[in-house]
This record gives C-alpha cells, sequence and structure tokens, in this order.
C-alpha cells in the first residue's frame, strides 16, 4: 500500500539521516504511527509531525539510532516541502457535508 505525501518524505528522510535500510525506515514509522492510532496511506504531515515529536524518538532509540532528536529534525523539514494540496479528504470531512 502506498503512503501519503508526508509519509513517503518522512521514509524518505528517515531513510537518508540514518543507517536504516528503505524497509528498516518505512518499519519504524509505520510503527510509530500505530503507536498513534493513524495510518500510512492518509496521515497529513501535521499528523506526522506530532508523532515525530511525542513518538518516534523512542522508536528511533530501539533501531538504535543515535542522535534522536537531530534526525526528528531533518525529517520535520523534510515535511516543510510536501505538498498535501492534492490529497483526499478524510471521511469525517465527508460526512460532516453530507449531514448539513
Amino acid at each position: 500500500m502506498a503512503g501519503s505525501p508526508a509519509f513517503e518524505a518522512a521514509c524518505s528522510a528517515l531513510e537518508r539521516s540514518t543507517k536504516l535500510d528503505r524497509w528498516a525506515a518505512r518499519g519504524t514509522l509505520q510503527l510509530s504511527l500505530m503507536d498513534a492510532g493513524l495510518e500510512t496511506g492518509s496521515v497529513s504531515a501535521a499528523q506526522l509531525r506530532v508523532v515525530i515529536g511525542a513518538v518516534l524518538p523512542r522508536q528511533l532509540k530501539s533501531a538504535g539510532v543515535g542522535d534522536t532528536g537531530a534526525v526528528c529534525t531533518q525529517l520535520e523539514q523534510a515535511l516543510a516541502n510536501v505538498d498535501e494540496r492534492g490529497t483526499a479528504e478524510g471521511a469525517d470531512a465527508v460526512f460532516s457535508r453530507l449531514g448539513r
């Protein structure tokens, strides 16, 4: 399953800024999202920033990544370039319009 633009950008940044390979980087981020109750296909950049600050450092330490603060900063910078204007609306937005 393809990830959202924010997820894909964060995965690429995590892979570049650590020694994690592609699958380890994706898995680490996916576990963090699961801990937060979010999914890779629909997570927004704003949601991912919260996960990066609150959940990801613990997962990075578990994966053996040393300087988690610097890595998280690089991921947040990568998310600043994500364009989410074309992403699909969530179910809540659709159902709220239908209820009017």
